[in-house]
């Protein structure tokens, strides 16, 4: 290797006298491993724009400014990755669930279904309409012939009322048309 040349011996100077502290300032801000990574690019970019660098105390806050934005690149590029993950995760098909949890889901619909049969025929029909076919308010609207607003409305109360009636099935273990309760261990 030949004799190096001013820029070089300018950057090897700059390198020698600030990686410390451009380290320790990545440090202060991230893990061990990512401090690393973003001082070795600060020091990546301080060669490519040697000759931007100012001259003399100048140089350190040239280096700290180049390693904040270096911090928050990385910083973005970890938040993309991460909602990429939960992204993709969302998309894995739920675990088989557990015998027990099949039960206690086939269960719980019964009673809901109960629930709702006990319910007037419009609270029904505005409840399925929303929650089955999953119309918007303003389609329901136009197929009872009244306005979202009164739909909003019978939607909240239908749902107060079919809350209410599962909680009387639920707890006293009514489903389906049976009135099977529990009181004290004996079923009446």
């Amino acid at each position: 290797m030949g004799n190096p040349t001013t820029s070089e011996r300018r950057y090897q100077c700059l390198f020698d006298r600030h990686c410390r502290e451009v380290y320790a300032y990545c440090r202060r801000r991230t893990d061990e491993a990512t401090a690393a990574d973003a001082a070795a690019e600060t020091f990546t970019v301080a060669w490519r724009r040697i000759d931007d660098i100012p001259e003399g105390e100048a140089a350190l806050g040239w280096l700290y400014a180049v390693a904040r934005r270096v911090l928050a690149n990385e910083y973005r590029r970890t938040r993309r990755s991460r909602r990429l993950l939960t992204r993709l995760r969302r998309n894995d098909p739920p675990p088989d669930p557990t015998p027990e949890v099949v039960v206690v889901h086939r269960e719980r619909d019964r009673t809901l279904l109960a629930a709702i049969c006990r319910l007037r025929p419009e609270d029904q029909e505005v409840l399925r309409l929303a929650w089955w076919e999953e119309l918007p308010h303003a389609e329901i609207a136009t197929l009872l012939g009244c306005s979202p607003q009164a739909v909003s409305q019978r939607i909240h109360r239908a749902a107060r009322r079919v809350a209410r009636e599962f909680e009387r099935l639920d707890h006293g273990h009514i489903v389906a048309g049976t009135h099977r309760q529990v009181r004290g261990g004996e079923t009446t």
